[in-house]
C-alpha cells in the first residue's frame, strides 16, 4: 500500500510500532512534536504578533553568514593571498 506524502512520519511510526512494539514510537512522536513546535514558533506565532525567538545568535550570524559585513575583511585577505601566490606549470607526478 502507499502512504501519502503528508502522512509519511505517521506511516513510518506505524510501521515501527508494528515491527518493534509501542516503545518504538517514542522517537517518532518526539520528532513530530518537535516539528510542530518549530513550525508554530517560527511561522505562525510571529504572524499573530508574537516575537520570533528562534533566531541564530549574532556571533553565529557574523561567523557563518557569507553576506555578513564582518566577513568582508577575511574574504579580502584571502583574495589578496591568492593573488600573491606563485603560479607555475607544476610538476608531473612520477616524473
Amino acid at each position: 500500500f502507499t502512504v501519502p506524502y503528508w502522512s509519511l512520519p505517521y506511516g513510518l511510526m506505524a510501521s515501527d510500532v508494528l515491527q518493534g512494539g509501542a516503545a518504538a514510537a517514542l522517537p517518532h512522536v518526539l520528532g513530530i512534536l518537535t516539528g510542530h513546535c518549530y513550525y508554530f514558533h517560527k511561522f505562525i506565532w510571529p504572524k499573530m504578533g508574537g516575537e520570533d525567538w528562534l533566531v541564530a545568535p549574532d556571533f553565529l550570524v557574523r561567523r557563518l553568514d557569507p553576506n555578513s559585513s564582518a566577513n568582508d575583511a577575511g574574504r579580502k585577505s584571502i583574495e589578496k593571498a591568492l593573488k600573491k601566490r606563485k603560479k607555475g606549470k607544476g610538476r608531473k607526478l612520477g616524473a
